[in-house]
């Protein structure tokens, strides 16, 4: 954290630096320096330039690109400064004889210079107006950017630290709840009172596991979100990964889980915790959202890119609205949230989360005939990049 504290202040300090020179290249005054200093120079040129003929036009040439290139770069007045400047040395010291005594005749020869000068400094000034205006919507754009970013790398430090400090004493509130509760059970004969306080012990203790099980996703969610957990790992065998976890689920929730998978291994390069928690939420919430007497289906394919998890329940099918609304953070459907299904709605987000993090994908499909079908696409081990 400190790192990444340090790095983005760096950044910060070197962008002001930039824009305070770029601030001072393209200010005014500097603009009137330059054009006396390039208007110098065509001049020096066309001095040494003696073996071409110098025609009014010829002339006129360099002295309206001088006019054009710092109207274009420090605005309309030294743009101005330079046109007279430039009229005035080519009237002066290179083609004296182009100012006549009439001034009918002194227009005709040199307006259509002046006028030519106008509309490119014109056309030049609208064409740069507009450029500046999107390179300063496009810098507001990267300071809000940068603002959310340190904004939600705060938001993620202050979930860490809170939940590190809300698990602390919530579990000596558990421990003392369950010693307390065990000793009165152990009680042979127990007054009334006390069973009254055996009854508020186990709904306290039922309470707290309920409120450590949303500091341990959020604080799940917060580590994957800010990167604390490493993607990479040892290449894992996906295949054996979900048939133990698939074993382990129906060990503890007594439920009938089919499950086909490919025959060749199933190579992940990627952080076993991470890639089980995903499996994990989605064959929990199978069991959790389905009728007690259906079976559950996982079945995966796989090709030489990428692998395809599909988790099957037998739940009723989610409207457009709830499909697209199903990984936001503490999302549930209206008849879970008032079910007695445990749950914070952070499970989806954090397979969600993790599956973006390898670079995969993460959907739900639902009709009449199918029920609910979760997917995960991942890349094998061959295609994750090096972490």
């Amino acid at each position: 954290m400190t790192t990444r504290a340090n790095r983005r202040s760096s950044h910060a300090h070197s962008a002001r630096r930039s824009r305070e020179i770029s601030s001072w290249l393209l200010s005014p005054w500097l603009g009137y320096l330059a054009c006396v200093l390039l208007i110098g120079g065509v001049w020096l040129l066309e001095k040494l330039d003696e073996a071409i003929p110098h025609a009014p036009i010829f002339l006129a040439t360099p002295f309206a690109m001088v006019s054009v290139f710092v109207a274009m770069v420090w605005g309309i007045g030294p743009a101005l400064v330079s046109v007279a400047l430039g009229l005035f040395v080519i009237a002066r010291f290179l083609s004296p004889g182009i100012v006549a005594p009439g001034l009918l005749t002194d227009l005709s020869l040199v307006g259509p210079f002046i006028f030519v000068q106008l509309m490119a400094i014109g056309v030049v000034m609208q064409l740069e107006r507009s450029r500046r205006k999107l390179l300063a919507t496009s810098q507001a754009l990267a300071e809000s950017h940068q603002q959310l970013e340190r904004a939600n790398h705060v938001k993620d430090y202050i979930i860490m630290r809170s939940s590190h400090e809300l698990r602390t004493p919530l579990t000596t509130i558990l421990g003392r709840t369950q010693l307390l509760s065990a000793r009165l059970k152990k009680s042979e004969a127990m007054p009334e009172n006390w069973a009254v306080v055996q009854q508020y012990l186990e709904v306290v203790e039922a309470r707290a596991l309920h409120l450590r099980a949303l500091i341990d996703s959020l604080f799940k969610l917060s580590r994957v979100h800010a990167g604390e957990i490493p993607l990479g790992g040892t290449c894992i065998e996906f295949g054996a990964l979900c048939r133990k976890i698939v074993e382990n689920q129906q060990n503890l929730a007594g439920r009938s889980i089919e499950i086909k998978l490919p025959a060749q291994p199933l190579l992940l390069q990627a952080n076993e915790e991470l890639v089980s928690q995903v499996v994990v939420n989605l064959v929990t919430n199978a069991i959790n959202y389905s009728s007690e007497t259906s079976a559950i289906q996982i079945g995966a394919q796989s090709d030489d890119h990428q692998v395809t998890l599909q988790i099957q329940n037998d739940h009723p099918p989610f409207s457009p609205d709830q499909l697209e609304h199903l990984f936001e953070p503490f999302y549930r459907t209206t008849d879970v949230a008032y079910s007695s299904i445990p749950g914070w709605g952070l499970g989806l987000t954090i397979c969600k989360e993790i599956v973006e993090q390898y670079g995969g994908q993460i959907w739900a499909e639902s009709s009449e005939e199918t029920g609910v079908s979760f997917f995960v696409k991942l890349p094998l081990a061959a295609e994750v990049e090096h972490f």
